[in-house]
């Protein structure tokens, strides 16, 4: 049996993940572990309505399973956050994955994980302006000054984009992904992600 199936709303958060992954056995002290994502045709809101069906063909062939989405474009933004965990995670484990599954919900979407004062975010997007990404995002009125993440993340980051001329593709969230240090991200759905493949993916001593 394989070990891990993750299924994501887009491509890009199937960049993130794809990049990331591998990182985690060194980064976070955990055993060695194969995976495969595949994107939910159905975005943000498909993966929230039926990802466990899309993950009933893989009961037998994967330990665990982890589905990934944002919060924001779900369709169901007036329910409390954990109450969408809960929804998606109730009908996998109705649906043959109780005990070997997780549910990660970014608030409010993938973009806070791309903010990190970090020089290699700034390579991934080609920013070659005068002041730091942070610097100028704080000026812009983006960033609060005592804060790490926009308040509006996305909308900050096509921003930057759109300031460095960069066109927006899944390789920069892949880029940023495979190079920043994520030890002092704070991002509870990312911290979630974290302490979720430690427990199913124990470093033998």
């Amino acid at each position: 049996m394989k070990d891990l199936i993750v299924f994501v709303a887009d491509g890009h958060q199937k960049a993130v993940m794809e990049a990331l992954l591998p990182r985690i056995p060194k980064s976070s002290n955990t055993a060695e572990f194969g995976f495969e994502v595949k994107v939910n045709p159905g975005k943000d809101s498909g993966t929230y309505i039926y990802s466990h069906e899309l993950l009933r063909p893989y009961i037998n062939q994967y330990r665990f399973a982890l589905v990934v989405f944002d919060f924001e474009g779900t369709g169901v933004e007036h329910l409390p956050l954990d109450q969408v965990k809960k929804n998606v995670q109730e009908l996998l484990e109705k649906n043959g994955w109780k005990g070997r599954s997780a549910v990660i919900v970014i608030q409010p979407e993938l973009e806070n994980w791309m903010w990190m004062d970090n020089r290699n975010v700034e390579q991934a997007i080609g920013w070659e302006e005068q002041v730091s990404l942070y610097d100028w995002a704080k000026k812009e009125g983006l960033l609060a000054e005592d804060a790490t993440k926009p308040d509006r993340p996305k909308e900050a980051f096509l921003d930057a984009l759109r300031l460095s001329r960069t066109p927006l593709s899944a390789s920069i969230y892949g880029k940023i992904a495979a190079k920043v240090s994520y030890g002092k991200c704070q991002d509870a759905a990312f911290q979630d992600l974290i302490q979720q493949l430690k427990a199913w993916f124990p470093l033998q001593k």
